[in-house]
Protein backbone atom coordinates (compact mmCIF):
# COMPACT_ATOMS: atom_id res chain seq x y z
CA UNK A 1 0.00 0.00 0.00
CA UNK A 2 1.35 3.72 -0.75
CA UNK A 3 3.09 4.88 2.02
CA UNK A 4 0.79 8.38 1.34
CA UNK A 5 -2.32 6.60 1.87
CA UNK A 6 -1.05 4.58 5.12
CA UNK A 7 0.46 7.53 6.67
CA UNK A 8 -3.21 9.53 5.64
CA UNK A 9 -5.37 6.96 7.29
CA UNK A 10 -3.59 6.57 10.52
CA UNK A 11 -3.45 10.43 10.77
CA UNK A 12 -7.48 10.37 10.14
CA UNK A 13 -8.30 7.13 12.08
CA UNK A 14 -6.50 8.83 15.38
CA UNK A 15 -8.00 11.68 14.56
CA UNK A 16 -11.64 9.80 14.76
CA UNK A 17 -10.78 8.55 17.59
CA UNK A 18 -9.88 11.30 19.45
CA UNK A 19 -12.84 13.35 18.71
CA UNK A 20 -14.68 10.02 20.78
CA UNK A 21 -12.80 11.65 24.20
CA UNK A 22 -10.51 8.59 24.25
CA UNK A 23 -7.42 9.62 25.79
CA UNK A 24 -4.45 10.42 23.34
CA UNK A 25 -2.12 7.50 25.07
CA UNK A 26 -4.58 4.99 23.57
CA UNK A 27 -5.22 6.97 20.76
CA UNK A 28 -1.44 6.72 19.28
CA UNK A 29 -0.94 3.68 20.62
CA UNK A 30 -3.92 1.59 19.15
CA UNK A 31 -3.42 2.86 15.84
CA UNK A 32 0.56 2.55 15.31
CA UNK A 33 0.38 -1.08 16.75
CA UNK A 34 -2.45 -2.10 14.86
CA UNK A 35 -1.14 -0.63 11.44
CA UNK A 36 2.44 -2.29 11.75
CA UNK A 37 0.23 -5.64 12.90
CA UNK A 38 -1.73 -4.79 9.23
CA UNK A 39 1.43 -4.00 7.37
CA UNK A 40 4.13 -6.25 8.53
CA UNK A 41 2.51 -9.17 10.84
CA UNK A 42 2.25 -10.49 14.21
CA UNK A 43 6.25 -9.95 14.76
CA UNK A 44 5.93 -6.43 14.18
CA UNK A 45 4.35 -5.70 17.77
CA UNK A 46 8.53 -5.93 18.63
CA UNK A 47 7.79 -2.30 17.44
CA UNK A 48 6.18 -1.58 21.04
CA UNK A 49 9.36 -3.35 22.80
CA UNK A 50 12.09 -1.69 21.37
CA UNK A 51 10.24 1.62 21.35
CA UNK A 52 10.45 1.47 25.21
CA UNK A 53 14.15 0.69 25.51
CA UNK A 54 14.74 3.23 23.48
CA UNK A 55 12.88 5.48 26.02
CA UNK A 56 14.46 3.86 29.07
CA UNK A 57 17.99 3.47 27.92
CA UNK A 58 18.34 7.47 26.80
CA UNK A 59 20.24 9.69 29.25
CA UNK A 60 19.01 12.97 27.62
CA UNK A 61 15.63 12.09 29.26
CA UNK A 62 16.37 10.89 32.43
CA UNK A 63 16.53 14.28 33.52
CA UNK A 64 12.67 15.49 32.78
CA UNK A 65 11.90 13.41 36.23
CA UNK A 66 14.54 15.08 37.90
CA UNK A 67 13.55 18.87 36.89
CA UNK A 68 10.10 18.19 37.78
CA UNK A 69 10.43 16.69 40.88
CA UNK A 70 12.85 19.97 42.32
CA UNK A 71 9.84 21.90 40.58
CA UNK A 72 7.18 19.71 43.01
CA UNK A 73 9.33 20.13 46.07
CA UNK A 74 9.71 23.78 45.31
CA UNK A 75 6.23 23.89 45.02
CA UNK A 76 4.99 21.79 48.37
CA UNK A 77 7.99 23.80 50.84
CA UNK A 78 5.92 26.62 49.70
CA UNK A 79 8.76 28.72 48.62
CA UNK A 80 6.89 30.12 45.56
CA UNK A 81 4.50 32.08 48.84
CA UNK A 82 7.75 33.67 50.40
CA UNK A 83 8.63 35.10 47.28
CA UNK A 84 4.83 36.84 46.29
CA UNK A 85 5.06 38.13 49.96
CA UNK A 86 8.51 39.47 48.49
CA UNK A 87 6.81 41.05 45.34
CA UNK A 88 3.83 42.25 47.49
CA UNK A 89 5.86 44.22 49.95
CA UNK A 90 7.90 45.51 47.25
CA UNK A 91 5.14 47.08 44.77
CA UNK A 92 4.76 50.18 45.67
CA UNK A 93 1.87 52.76 44.45
CA UNK A 94 2.55 52.63 41.05
CA UNK A 95 -0.55 51.51 39.11
CA UNK A 96 -0.08 47.49 38.17
CA UNK A 97 3.10 46.95 39.83
CA UNK A 98 1.31 44.21 41.87
CA UNK A 99 0.68 42.45 38.35
CA UNK A 100 3.97 43.40 36.76
CA UNK A 101 5.97 41.48 39.85
CA UNK A 102 3.42 38.67 39.44
CA UNK A 103 4.93 38.28 35.88
CA UNK A 104 8.74 38.73 36.97
CA UNK A 105 8.14 36.08 39.88
CA UNK A 106 6.27 33.16 37.21
CA UNK A 107 9.53 34.22 35.32
CA UNK A 108 11.28 33.44 38.09
CA UNK A 109 9.82 30.66 39.26
CA UNK A 110 9.78 29.03 35.90
CA UNK A 111 13.51 29.34 35.53
CA UNK A 112 13.29 27.06 38.97
CA UNK A 113 10.22 24.90 38.71
CA UNK A 114 10.29 23.86 34.22
CA UNK A 115 7.08 22.52 35.31
CA UNK A 116 4.14 25.03 34.14
CA UNK A 117 1.46 23.36 36.26
CA UNK A 118 3.24 24.02 39.53
CA UNK A 119 3.69 27.75 38.73
CA UNK A 120 -0.10 28.04 37.70
CA UNK A 121 -1.33 26.30 40.70
CA UNK A 122 1.18 28.12 43.01
CA UNK A 123 0.48 31.03 41.61
CA UNK A 124 -3.46 30.63 41.20
CA UNK A 125 -3.75 29.73 45.18
CA UNK A 126 -1.51 32.73 46.00
CA UNK A 127 -1.49 35.46 43.63
CA UNK A 128 -5.24 35.44 41.73
CA UNK A 129 -7.32 35.98 45.33
CA UNK A 130 -4.25 38.96 46.24
CA UNK A 131 -4.66 40.22 42.78
CA UNK A 132 -8.30 40.25 43.41
CA UNK A 133 -8.65 41.76 46.83
CA UNK A 134 -6.88 44.57 45.42
CA UNK A 135 -9.66 45.02 42.80
CA UNK A 136 -7.49 44.18 39.99
CA UNK A 137 -9.89 42.69 36.56
CA UNK A 138 -10.87 39.16 36.80
CA UNK A 139 -9.75 38.48 33.06
CA UNK A 140 -6.25 40.05 34.16
CA UNK A 141 -5.50 38.67 36.85
CA UNK A 142 -6.08 35.22 35.75
CA UNK A 143 -4.29 35.76 32.62
CA UNK A 144 -1.12 36.98 34.42
CA UNK A 145 -0.78 33.71 35.77
CA UNK A 146 -1.62 31.67 32.89
CA UNK A 147 0.75 33.79 30.45
CA UNK A 148 3.36 33.73 33.52
CA UNK A 149 3.30 29.70 33.94
CA UNK A 150 3.46 29.14 30.20
CA UNK A 151 6.81 30.77 30.47
CA UNK A 152 8.09 27.57 31.98
CA UNK A 153 8.19 26.25 28.55
CA UNK A 154 10.51 28.86 27.12
CA UNK A 155 13.04 30.07 30.07
CA UNK A 156 15.16 26.89 30.81
CA UNK A 157 14.95 24.41 32.67
CA UNK A 158 12.71 23.25 30.32
CA UNK A 159 10.85 20.04 29.75
CA UNK A 160 9.73 20.20 26.47
CA UNK A 161 13.64 21.43 25.22
CA UNK A 162 15.12 18.53 26.77
CA UNK A 163 12.32 16.32 25.03
CA UNK A 164 12.99 18.22 21.58
CA UNK A 165 16.44 17.62 22.28
CA UNK A 166 15.92 13.81 22.32
CA UNK A 167 14.59 13.38 19.14
CA UNK A 168 16.19 16.07 17.01
CA UNK A 169 20.11 15.52 18.54
CA UNK A 170 20.25 19.40 18.94
CA UNK A 171 22.33 19.66 22.39
CA UNK A 172 20.19 20.24 25.27
CA UNK A 173 22.96 23.15 26.66
CA UNK A 174 22.36 25.14 23.15
CA UNK A 175 18.58 24.90 23.28
CA UNK A 176 18.15 26.21 26.94
CA UNK A 177 20.89 28.92 25.91
CA UNK A 178 18.52 29.77 22.80
CA UNK A 179 15.63 30.14 25.18
CA UNK A 180 16.39 32.75 27.44
CA UNK A 181 16.77 35.92 24.71
CA UNK A 182 12.89 34.81 23.82
CA UNK A 183 11.79 34.42 27.03
CA UNK A 184 13.59 37.53 28.68
CA UNK A 185 11.77 39.56 25.42
CA UNK A 186 8.44 37.74 26.42
CA UNK A 187 8.80 38.32 29.69
CA UNK A 188 9.27 42.17 28.60
CA UNK A 189 6.42 42.35 26.36
CA UNK A 190 3.96 41.30 29.36
CA UNK A 191 5.28 43.89 31.25
CA UNK A 192 4.76 46.64 28.67
CA UNK A 193 1.15 45.24 28.43
CA UNK A 194 0.39 45.15 31.92
CA UNK A 195 2.09 48.59 32.26
CA UNK A 196 0.08 50.25 29.16
CA UNK A 197 -3.44 49.14 30.00
CA UNK A 198 -2.91 50.18 33.57
CA UNK A 199 -2.32 53.52 32.64
CA UNK A 200 -4.86 53.55 29.97
CA UNK A 201 -7.36 51.91 32.61
CA UNK A 202 -6.45 52.31 36.30
CA UNK A 203 -9.92 50.93 37.25
CA UNK A 204 -8.28 47.10 36.04
CA UNK A 205 -5.04 46.90 37.69
CA UNK A 206 -5.52 50.18 40.92
CA UNK A 207 -2.25 50.83 42.85
CA UNK A 208 -2.30 49.65 46.49
CA UNK A 209 -3.62 52.20 48.69
CA UNK A 210 -1.23 54.49 50.71
CA UNK A 211 -1.35 53.16 53.99
CA UNK A 212 -0.50 49.48 52.81
CA UNK A 213 2.91 51.15 51.58
CA UNK A 214 5.97 49.85 53.46
CA UNK A 215 9.41 51.54 53.87
CA UNK A 216 12.43 51.11 52.14
CA UNK A 217 14.24 48.95 55.04
CA UNK A 218 11.44 46.52 55.21
CA UNK A 219 11.43 45.86 51.34
CA UNK A 220 15.41 45.65 51.41
CA UNK A 221 14.98 42.90 54.06
CA UNK A 222 12.30 40.71 51.92
CA UNK A 223 15.27 41.08 49.05
CA UNK A 224 16.93 38.37 51.24
CA UNK A 225 13.82 35.83 49.70
CA UNK A 226 15.56 35.55 46.60
CA UNK A 227 18.74 34.53 47.69
CA UNK A 228 18.09 31.02 47.83
CA UNK A 229 16.27 30.71 44.42
CA UNK A 230 18.82 32.50 42.26
CA UNK A 231 21.59 30.64 43.79
CA UNK A 232 19.44 27.26 42.97
CA UNK A 233 19.32 29.27 39.08
CA UNK A 234 22.61 29.62 39.08
CA UNK A 235 23.69 26.39 39.62
CA UNK A 236 21.71 24.70 37.34
CA UNK A 237 22.64 26.91 34.30
CA UNK A 238 25.85 28.06 35.16
CA UNK A 239 27.25 23.87 35.33
CA UNK A 240 25.25 23.72 31.91
CA UNK A 241 26.86 26.83 30.46
CA UNK A 242 30.52 27.00 32.04
CA UNK A 243 31.09 23.00 31.12
CA UNK A 244 31.05 21.76 34.61
CA UNK A 245 28.06 19.38 34.47
CA UNK A 246 26.02 17.78 31.72
CA UNK A 247 21.94 18.77 31.49
CA UNK A 248 21.31 15.39 33.38
CA UNK A 249 23.95 16.18 36.30
CA UNK A 250 22.28 19.66 36.31
CA UNK A 251 19.04 18.45 37.48
CA UNK A 252 20.24 16.14 39.28
CA UNK A 253 21.87 19.31 41.21
CA UNK A 254 18.81 20.90 40.70
CA UNK A 255 16.70 18.08 42.64
CA UNK A 256 19.39 17.89 45.66
CA UNK A 257 19.48 22.03 45.78
CA UNK A 258 15.37 21.57 45.98
CA UNK A 259 15.76 20.08 49.04
CA UNK A 260 18.68 21.87 50.58
CA UNK A 261 16.20 25.24 50.06
CA UNK A 262 13.28 23.44 51.83
CA UNK A 263 15.52 22.40 54.67
CA UNK A 264 17.34 25.73 55.16
CA UNK A 265 13.39 27.10 55.71
CA UNK A 266 12.85 24.13 57.45
CA UNK A 267 9.86 22.76 55.69
CA UNK A 268 11.71 19.82 54.31
CA UNK A 269 9.23 16.92 55.98
CA UNK A 270 7.78 13.67 54.81
CA UNK A 271 4.56 14.84 53.79
CA UNK A 272 6.17 17.03 51.29
CA UNK A 273 8.80 14.50 49.72
CA UNK A 274 5.75 12.32 49.75
CA UNK A 275 3.76 14.84 47.32
CA UNK A 276 6.51 15.79 45.53
CA UNK A 277 7.26 12.03 44.86
CA UNK A 278 4.00 11.15 43.56
CA UNK A 279 3.35 14.11 41.50
CA UNK A 280 6.32 13.81 39.97
CA UNK A 281 5.45 10.29 39.59
CA UNK A 282 2.26 10.56 37.90
CA UNK A 283 3.85 13.18 34.85
CA UNK A 284 6.15 11.08 34.58
CA UNK A 285 4.50 8.24 34.02
CA UNK A 286 1.99 9.72 31.64
CA UNK A 287 4.50 11.40 29.81
CA UNK A 288 6.53 7.76 29.32
CA UNK A 289 3.15 5.99 28.25
CA UNK A 290 2.34 9.16 26.06
CA UNK A 291 6.12 8.71 24.91
CA UNK A 292 6.33 5.13 23.85
CA UNK A 293 2.90 5.07 22.08
CA UNK A 294 3.95 8.24 20.03
CA UNK A 295 7.08 6.31 19.31
CA UNK A 296 5.49 3.61 18.06
CA UNK A 297 2.97 5.17 15.74
CA UNK A 298 6.26 7.54 14.24
CA UNK A 299 7.89 4.27 13.20
CA UNK A 300 5.22 2.91 11.79
CA UNK A 301 5.21 5.62 8.84
CA UNK A 302 8.76 6.41 9.01
CA UNK A 303 9.30 2.65 8.52
CA UNK A 304 7.21 2.78 5.45
CA UNK A 305 9.02 5.93 4.36
CA UNK A 306 6.96 8.22 4.52
CA UNK A 307 9.05 10.89 6.07
CA UNK A 308 11.47 10.62 3.33
CA UNK A 309 8.84 10.90 0.36
CA UNK A 310 7.36 13.73 2.46
CA UNK A 311 10.14 15.45 2.37
CA UNK A 312 11.23 15.05 -0.92
CA UNK A 313 7.79 16.00 -2.13
CA UNK A 314 7.67 19.67 -0.46
CA UNK A 315 11.79 20.24 -1.35
CA UNK A 316 10.76 18.82 -5.07
CA UNK A 317 8.42 21.77 -5.50
CA UNK A 318 11.15 24.43 -4.87
CA UNK A 319 8.95 26.35 -2.39
CA UNK A 320 9.46 29.79 -0.46
CA UNK A 321 11.12 28.65 2.58
CA UNK A 322 9.63 30.71 5.15
CA UNK A 323 5.85 29.96 3.66
CA UNK A 324 6.64 26.57 4.68
CA UNK A 325 7.92 27.68 8.25
CA UNK A 326 5.02 29.77 8.42
CA UNK A 327 2.55 27.06 7.37
CA UNK A 328 4.49 24.55 9.62
CA UNK A 329 3.67 26.72 12.88
CA UNK A 330 0.02 27.00 11.88
CA UNK A 331 0.12 23.26 12.26
CA UNK A 332 1.60 23.51 15.40
CA UNK A 333 -0.86 26.49 16.96
CA UNK A 334 -3.95 24.57 15.37
CA UNK A 335 -2.70 21.00 16.70
CA UNK A 336 -1.99 22.32 19.97
CA UNK A 337 -5.81 23.65 20.74
CA UNK A 338 -7.02 19.85 20.35
CA UNK A 339 -3.77 17.41 21.26
CA UNK A 340 -0.60 17.16 23.90
CA UNK A 341 2.45 18.73 23.57
CA UNK A 342 4.19 15.56 23.77
CA UNK A 343 1.91 14.25 21.12
CA UNK A 344 3.01 17.10 18.85
CA UNK A 345 6.66 16.19 19.21
CA UNK A 346 7.07 13.09 18.90
CA UNK A 347 4.37 12.54 16.14
CA UNK A 348 5.45 15.71 14.08
CA UNK A 349 9.08 16.12 14.20
CA UNK A 350 10.13 12.85 12.63
CA UNK A 351 8.50 14.51 9.39
CA UNK A 352 9.16 18.19 9.81
CA UNK A 353 13.08 18.13 11.22
CA UNK A 354 14.11 16.68 7.71
CA UNK A 355 11.89 19.22 5.82
CA UNK A 356 13.49 22.00 7.56
CA UNK A 357 16.87 21.17 7.69
CA UNK A 358 16.39 20.59 3.94
CA UNK A 359 15.19 24.24 3.60
CA UNK A 360 18.74 24.98 5.22
CA UNK A 361 17.12 26.08 8.70
CA UNK A 362 18.89 25.76 11.80
CA UNK A 363 17.06 22.48 14.13
CA UNK A 364 18.21 24.79 17.04
CA UNK A 365 15.98 27.92 15.79
CA UNK A 366 13.33 25.81 14.89
CA UNK A 367 12.95 23.98 18.20
CA UNK A 368 12.74 27.28 20.26
CA UNK A 369 10.09 28.00 17.68
CA UNK A 370 8.00 25.03 18.31
CA UNK A 371 8.96 25.70 22.00
CA UNK A 372 6.84 29.34 22.06
CA UNK A 373 4.06 27.84 19.54
CA UNK A 374 3.72 24.96 22.38
CA UNK A 375 3.49 27.58 25.17
CA UNK A 376 0.93 29.67 23.16
CA UNK A 377 -1.63 26.06 23.17
CA UNK A 378 -1.02 25.73 27.07
CA UNK A 379 -3.14 28.57 27.13
CA UNK A 380 -5.05 28.70 23.90
CA UNK A 381 -8.86 27.82 24.30
CA UNK A 382 -10.68 25.07 24.41
CA UNK A 383 -7.99 22.79 25.51
CA UNK A 384 -5.07 25.01 27.04
CA UNK A 385 -4.12 22.72 30.04
CA UNK A 386 -3.32 26.33 31.58
CA UNK A 387 -7.18 27.10 31.76
CA UNK A 388 -7.70 23.86 33.36
CA UNK A 389 -5.44 24.37 36.37
CA UNK A 390 -6.27 27.77 36.60
CA UNK A 391 -10.21 26.62 36.71
CA UNK A 392 -9.05 24.00 39.21
CA UNK A 393 -7.60 26.89 41.93
CA UNK A 394 -9.40 30.14 40.90
CA UNK A 395 -11.37 31.51 43.77
CA UNK A 396 -15.24 31.01 43.06
CA UNK A 397 -16.31 34.70 41.54
CA UNK A 398 -13.68 34.04 38.50
CA UNK A 399 -15.64 32.07 35.51
CA UNK A 400 -14.70 29.87 32.86
CA UNK A 401 -15.15 33.10 30.62
CA UNK A 402 -13.07 35.59 32.51
CA UNK A 403 -10.51 32.43 32.29
CA UNK A 404 -10.43 32.32 28.38
CA UNK A 405 -11.03 35.87 27.51
CA UNK A 406 -7.88 36.39 29.96
CA UNK A 407 -5.73 34.28 27.90
CA UNK A 408 -6.30 36.43 24.79
CA UNK A 409 -3.91 39.45 24.86
CA UNK A 410 -1.51 36.78 26.04
CA UNK A 411 -1.72 34.78 23.05
CA UNK A 412 -1.71 38.06 20.86
CA UNK A 413 1.54 38.85 22.31
CA UNK A 414 3.06 35.48 21.68
CA UNK A 415 2.17 35.07 18.20
CA UNK A 416 3.68 38.89 18.05
CA UNK A 417 7.40 36.98 19.13
CA UNK A 418 6.89 33.98 17.36
CA UNK A 419 6.34 36.01 14.24
CA UNK A 420 9.93 38.32 15.80
CA UNK A 421 11.66 34.91 16.10
CA UNK A 422 11.10 33.65 12.65
CA UNK A 423 12.05 36.94 10.80
CA UNK A 424 14.76 37.56 13.20
CA UNK A 425 16.55 34.00 13.90
CA UNK A 426 19.94 36.02 15.42
CA UNK A 427 17.47 36.02 18.41
CA UNK A 428 17.51 32.80 19.61
CA UNK A 429 20.99 31.92 17.97
CA UNK A 430 22.97 34.54 19.33
CA UNK A 431 23.26 33.07 22.90
CA UNK A 432 24.12 29.58 21.75
CA UNK A 433 26.83 30.73 19.19
CA UNK A 434 28.44 33.03 22.25
CA UNK A 435 28.57 30.41 24.46
CA UNK A 436 29.28 26.89 23.19
CA UNK A 437 31.95 28.38 20.52
CA UNK A 438 32.91 24.86 19.05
Amino acid sequence: MDAYIVTLIMFASMLILMSTSLPIVYCLGSVGTLAAIFLWGPEALDVVYFSTLELMNNLVLSAVPLFIFMGFVLHESRIGKDLFDTVYLCSGRLRGALGMGTMLLCALMAAMLGVSSATVLSMGVIAVPAMLQKKYNRSLAVGIVQAGGALGFLIPPSMMMVMYAFISGVSVGKLFAGGIVPGLLLTAFYLLFIAVLSWLRPDVAPAMDKSETVSLSVKLRSLGELALPLLLIFAILGSIFFGVTSPTEAAAIGAAGSLVCAAIKRRLTLEVLRKACRQTFAICGFAAYLIIAALVFSKVYTGLGATVMIKNLVLGLDPNPIVVMALIQLSFFILGMFMDDIAILFMCMPIYIPIITGLGFDPLWFGILFVVNMQMAYITPPYGLNLFYMRAVAPKEVSLKDIYLGAVPFIIIQAILLCILMLFPGLVTWLPNLIFQN
